[in-house]
């Protein structure tokens, strides 16, 4: 039967959920937030319908970033990219990925970013590889007496809300989180999932600032789960308030350190000299290696002079510039660009990931 790629209908999202919940490991409630998603519509939802079924299906969703200057633009992620394994092979992504091209580009967004073990099938379709802050560290003990840290309750979501936007201000591609956002996507008000979220109280008792503390496992040749990781996703707490950062971090360096694992951070380069180098000893940039991005909107650059009309420009370099990133790798940026386009402390945190 001949394939027909189209948008999916609102009375198809379950069919939807059970194709998702076929072709990946998480269980159906994970999948759920995307339809909830306060900027879902249905033509962000690509599919292919074969022999009066859902066969592919692929995800858009809608992210207003921060330029770390006040002003926002609207990124596309893309997401949830699944085909049936008995329909794989017969160039059913390249046509969904070509249609939700089609959507970002027609829509008013500046760029798209996805994340991706596959780089050759998405560069074929013009991505282009950027990776983003991700630094590790080893991790050793810290001494954090007197201070508590609990994991979050559902009351604490208010200071959590101003502490992610003080701290976050000035971070470029962070997303713009309005009080939906936080309590759909994060899904707020699920226990297990507010698992990651941190306090710390200071001695006195008070609320002094977050931190999301993720563990991330692997499994040994012998069959054993072991901790391969602890990652530091976000942290949040007042600008003035240093000691609130240090016990933050601290925390998370005796939480790795007592694992036995690595410690990750997604923070920007600035964040790391600021906050983690006087604390630890041993850190090193890996940078998340799964990044791609893709222009589908060139105005906000050359408004930005980053490149003039007809003047070649790759998207990676490009949006390296205008979001204050790190040169891309294997391509390093003219010094009299970098010099009038810094690099800013530009991050995309997990909690956001898609």
């Amino acid at each position: 039967m001949t394939p027909t790629f189209r948008e999916l209908r609102p009375e198809e999202q379950s069919a939807c959920l059970d194709l998702w919940t076929r072709v990946f490991t998480p269980s159906r409630d994970y999948f759920e937030r995307y339809f909830r998603d306060p900027w879902w519509q249905p033509r962000y939802t690509r599919v292919c319908e074969m022999d009066g079924k859902l066969v592919a299906a692929m995800q858009l969703v809608r992210r207003p970033v921060r330029l770390g200057n006040g002003r926002t633009l609207w990124m596309a992620g893309v997401a949830n990219v699944a085909t049936l394994p008995e329909y794989r092979g017969r160039g059913i992504a390249s046509q969904l990925l070509k249609d939700l091209h089609a959507v970002m580009d027609s829509d008013d967004f500046t760029f798209g970013l996805l994340f991706t073990g596959i780089h050759d099938f998405y560069g074929r379709h013009g991505w282009e590889c950027l990776p983003l802050p991700l630094y590790e560290a080893t991790p050793v003990p810290v001494d954090i007496s007197g201070w508590r840290f609990r994991t979050a309750e559902p009351d604490d979501l208010p200071a959590i809300q101003q502490w992610y936007a003080a701290f976050y201000a000035d971070h470029p591609l962070t997303v713009q989180r309005d009080d939906t956002y936080w309590r759909v996507w994060t899904r707020w008000d699920d226990p297990e999932w507010r698992t990651k979220f941190y306090i710390a109280e200071d001695t006195s008792g008070a609320a002094r600032g977050y931190l999301v503390l993720e563990t991330h496992y692997e499994t040994e040749e012998q069959g054993n789960r072991v901790v391969s990781a602890i990652s530091v996703g976000e942290l949040g707490y007042a600008p003035d308030d240093s000691e609130a950062g240090r016990m933050l971090l601290g925390f998370a360096s005796q939480t790795a350190f007592m694992a036995h694992a690595p410690l990750h951070f997604f923070l920007p380069e600035a964040d790391i000299e600021r906050l983690v180098r006087p604390l630890l000893p041993d850190v090193r940039w890996v940078g998340n290696q799964g990044a791609m991005v893709r222009v589908c909107d060139w105005e906000p650059i050359y408004a930005a002079n980053l490149a003039q009309r007809g003047t070649f420009l790759s998207q990676a370099v490009a949006l390296a510039l205008l979001l204050g990133l790190p040169d891309p790798a294997d391509t390093p940026i003219p010094h009299d660009l970098r010099a009038r386009h810094p690099v800013r402390p530009a991050c995309y945190s997990p909690v956001d990931s898609f």
